[in-house]
């Protein structure tokens, strides 16, 4: 479209030169005068075309969220931060994912996207990183959450929970709780084991937790599928098997909540150390009754929002972020600070110009 517009421009300039030269030369100042103004408002219409073309290219920009769950609660608050900036943006967004967890499902529905034409791409490291590169060597912008899949060459960036900073928080909690010169017995639940992100989670968490000065032992690692049934049977069959377990370690949002009906239903909550992952509604319940004793937190929202405008800003900027791993904010909620954490949590920080 430019190049055209730049050609009519040319041709109509060309034009004008020819009927000046057939033209007397004594011309009067006024036709020379009208024959600037023609040449300037061809020129200015082509401007305008130019910039509602750009406008144009800007509001056909096409994303789409492939979620790892689609319905589940602490996604669907991604997806708030999604739509939101995909409103702001004035831009076309796509929230989809398997109802259970599937990497297969979402390896296709990133094929999908692909086949659609989007531009660009969210998703969390439970897909498999094949399509997700073939979408990347497609052309399309790749943004990761939650879970990295760093495997993947020429993704934009990865915006997610600082893994080593959560096991942590945990463990400095858990201190809290636990008397320096007691074995902390620990058990573990995550919501799959195949995935790299809770592989390393689960390291991460033995990692903190194995220099206790009272001694450390882990019991077991248990797997909830993302679903508060499988959590809770899981949790049982721990607790009746190891009941020397005094502290639990909840990394997927619905375990913390598994965790405790179990316990409720055992009578022994009150001699356990709990602690979840993600600011559920279940979990905020649980932390205010102090059933658990803390959540680990990142903005979920900006896994939305903020990895919208990131999308947005590289694709009509080519702006980049300084690195390509991202800290979403992991910060340790309790009884103390549930109140008022919850601002910290929804603060945007745009790419650099």
């Amino acid at each position: 479209m430019k190049k055209r517009l730049i050609a009519l421009t040319l041709c109509l300039t060309m034009a004008v030169s020819m009927l000046a030269g057939c033209s007397s030369s004594g011309k009067s100042e006024e036709s020379a005068s009208k024959e600037n103004n023609a040449a300037e408002d061809t020129q200015n219409t082509a401007d305008a075309d130019e910039s509602q073309k750009t406008e144009a290219d800007t509001e056909d920009i096409y994303l789409v969220y492939v979620s790892p769950l689609l319905s589940h609660p602490i996604w669907l608050v991604a997806k708030d931060g999604f739509d939101a900036a995909c409103a702001e943006l004035g831009i076309e967004g796509d929230w989809v994912g398997p109802q259970g967890l599937s990497a297969e499902e979402m390896a296709q529905l990133v094929d999908t996207a692909v086949a659609q034409k989007a531009d660009g791409i969210i998703t969390q490291g439970i897909c498999p990183a094949e399509p997700v590169q073939a979408a990347v060597d497609a052309g399309v912008t790749i943004l990761t959450v939650d879970s990295d899949i760093a495997s993947v060459e020429g993704r934009l960036a990865y915006l997610g929970k600082d893994i080593q900073r959560q096991a942590e928080l945990m463990y400095e909690e858990a201190c809290k709780y636990v008397a320096e010169d007691e074995k902390i017995v620990l058990s573990i639940q995550c919501a799959a084991l195949n995935s790299d992100f809770y592989v390393d989670s689960n390291n991460a968490v033995v990692a903190a937790f194995e220099n206790h000065p009272g001694g450390f032992e882990l019991a077991n690692i248990s797997v909830s599928n993302s679903d508060k049934a499988t959590g809770t049977n899981e949790w049982l069959n721990t607790f009746n098997t190891y009941p020397e377990v005094n502290v639990c370690v909840n990394l997927a949002a619905e375990a913390a909540s598994a965790c405790v009906t179990a316990s409720d239903e055992l009578g022994i909550t009150d001699e356990l150390t709990i602690f979840g992952v993600d600011d559920t509604d279940e979990n905020m319940d649980l932390l205010k009754d102090g059933k658990i004793k803390g959540t680990v937190v990142v903005s979920f929202w900006n896994y939305g929002y903020q990895a919208a405008y990131w999308l947005y800003q590289n694709i009509t900027e080519g702006r980049v972020p300084e690195q390509k791993i991202n800290d979403g904010g992991t910060m340790m909620v309790t009884k103390e600070n549930m109140d008022n954490y919850g601002e910290l949590l929804k603060v945007k920080v745009d790419l650099p110009e």
